[in-house]
């Protein structure tokens, strides 16, 4: 398994996704509901063109449980 399927896998990562569909992702209170640091270790692994590579729904997941 390449390590942008291990990310696509990742069910913290699948988890967020389902609720971003549901409204309750952008909610900042919610944001400590997920146990982020296995994905977060995943995602540090990427070089930046492997990053680049990972698509809009990702990136959007990753960046807000970064910022």
């Amino acid at each position: 398994m390449t390590k942008l399927e291990k990310i696509q896998q990742n069910p913290v990562l699948k988890e967020i996704l389902k609720d971003s569909f549901g409204g309750v992702m952008y909610s900042l209170s919610n944001k400590n509901k997920y146990d982020t640091k296995e994905l977060l270790k995943e995602w540090e692994e990427l070089t930046e063109s492997e990053r680049e590579c990972t698509g809009g729904l990702i990136k959007g997941a990753i960046a807000f449980i970064t910022e």
